[in-house]
């Protein structure tokens, strides 16, 4: 492995008569001794060839050793002498950290004859580096610049002068990761194989190397194939290109271990012997997936006034985690119930009283008043909610910028939100009701709560919403007009 040297621009540090932080210079010295001349410290240190090029830790071994700064110092006999340094995204290092040193030399070393020199090399493991790295800039395989600076605290009987080195740099460095892309889907016998009928699936809409997690809720059959598409085979697919390529999966074809290691390279299919629901969950950042049977319904029917009381045809509240809490945006339109099948054979869940649930089948139903509504129903403590809703733009690409929202026009034949308004460049997100309880962002094909705001070049836009389906996932079409 090739050894990276990081050798800092020369610069000169004077003593206490200079501009240096003094941390004794509020104590006066004993009268009855003379003050000692004021001495010089030549502490000097460089920047090298080796960081001409980008370094790529993906190449190196986490083990090796790295040099990453070479300093030396000159000062007067018997002076103690340590060297910190640091990285920061920015040349005025307005945020910096420090980096960890596993030096040749001392940390303090104490300086002696004959030249009262210290020759001072930082040494890091390409691990360490890999951290400091993702630390100060995320854990995304980017190529990242940065900025290097160093300081000395130099020791003198009671006195210690701190001096900073110049900013040398940028420095570029990109950090150890795996490819995780935005979007994973579902192939296999659930959907006959076609990748015209990809599953997706969700994931929290932040990004994705600080949530490398992914999960899918779906009904299989016994002894169900699957293999895992990500979002490059899937737009492959798309233009005509090699889908099957591309998809990921386990190295034994028909492995029906309930979690493992997914792999790139003559992908198998992964086998679910056992027939019901099972939550299927990713972790991109380790490359494993987990298999989890579930026996609950995912679903809750929300029949009533609203679509005339049929529970087939009802609209459906959804249990991300099987943990029978469920959510979703229904437009109700006076009475209502829930239902635990798509008919009224099964449990039906009515009025228990003020935000209680009751399994009575002769109980009184749920009112709300006209409205789209956000619901949410706790089967385990028998509690639900209703929470009528008005949507909006926010951020400041809208007109209103960050303090106010621009209102939506719900449409009920569509039943979706729909507004057409002048944008400038920013960032945009859906929230509810003028406040932040109820918000969206992340990715416009399957917006999540509290989602990552949305980029935008400046125009004018007309935005669709929808909120109708928990299972599909809430959405936005976005259409510029000009």
């Amino acid at each position: 492995m090739k050894n990276t040297f990081i050798y800092m621009i020369a610069f000169l540090m004077l003593g206490f008569a200079a501009c240096n932080d003094d941390y004794n210079e509020d104590v006066a010295p004993p009268q009855s001794n003379e003050q000692e001349a004021a001495w010089q410290i030549d502490f000097k240190t460089y920047v090298g060839d080796d960081l001409a090029s980008p370094v790529n830790l993906n190449e190196m071994e986490p083990e090796a050793s790295v040099k990453v700064l070479k300093s030396t110092l000159e000062a007067k006999d018997g002076a103690t002498v340590s060297v910190v340094k640091q990285i920061s995204k920015t040349a005025d290092f307005a945020e910096y950290i420090d980096l960890g040193d596993s030096s040749e030399v001392p940390s303090e070393t104490k300086l002696s004859p004959p030249n009262y020199t210290l020759e001072h090399i930082s040494m890091m493991t390409v691990a360490e580096i890999d951290e400091a790295v993702k630390t100060l800039f995320g854990k995304a395989p980017n190529a990242n610049e940065f900025y290097i600076r160093a300081y000395a605290l130099v020791t003198s009987g009671t006195e210690t002068i701190r001096s900073f080195s110049q900013v040398v740099g940028p420095v570029t460095v990109t950090p150890t990761a795996s490819l995780i892309e935005p979007a994973y889907y579902l192939i296999g016998d659930m959907n006959g194989w076609n990748p015209d009928e990809l599953i997706r699936f969700s994931h929290s809409g932040n990004n994705v190397y600080e949530d490398p997690h992914f999960s899918v809720l779906v009904e299989v059959a016994a002894n169900t194939y699957f293999k895992i598409a990500p979002q490059s085979a899937k737009e492959a697919h798309e233009s005509g290109g090699d889908f099957w390529g591309g998809v990921l999966g386990t190295a034994v074809d028909g492995d029906a271990s309930l979690e493992g290691a997914i792999v790139a390279e003559d992908a198998g299919a992964i086998k679910i012997e056992d027939s019901g629901y099972v939550k299927i969950s990713l972790n991109m950042e380790e490359y494993t997936y987990k298999v989890e049977p579930m026996d609950v319904n995912p679903f809750l029917y929300v029949p009533g006034n609203h679509q005339g009381w049929t529970p087939a045809t009802a609209p459906m509240l959804y249990t991300e985690n099987m943990d029978m809490v469920y959510t979703g945006f229904v437009y109700l339109d006076g009475e209502y119930k829930f239902t635990s099948q798509p008919d009224w054979d099964h449990t039906n869940y009515g009025f228990g009283g003020d935000g209680i649930l009751t399994t009575d089948g002769g109980a009184d139903n749920m009112i709300a008043p006209a409205g789209f509504y956000y619901l949410k129903a706790d089967l385990n403590l028998l509690t639900y909610t209703q929470t009528a809703t008005v949507w909006g733009l926010i951020g400041d690409a809208t007109p209103g910028g960050w303090d106010a929202s621009t209102p939506m026009t719900y449409d009920r034949g569509s039943n979706t939100w729909t507004v057409t308004t002048d944008i400038t460049s920013g960032a945009f997100k859906f929230r509810a009701n003028d406040a932040w309880d109820l918000n969206l962002g992340g990715d416009v094909s399957r917006l999540t709560f509290n989602g990552n705001d949305i980029s935008i070049e400046g125009g004018n836009y007309t935005f669709i919403l929808k909120l109708s389906n928990s299972e599909e996932g809430y959405s936005c079409t976005i259409k510029k007009n000009k």
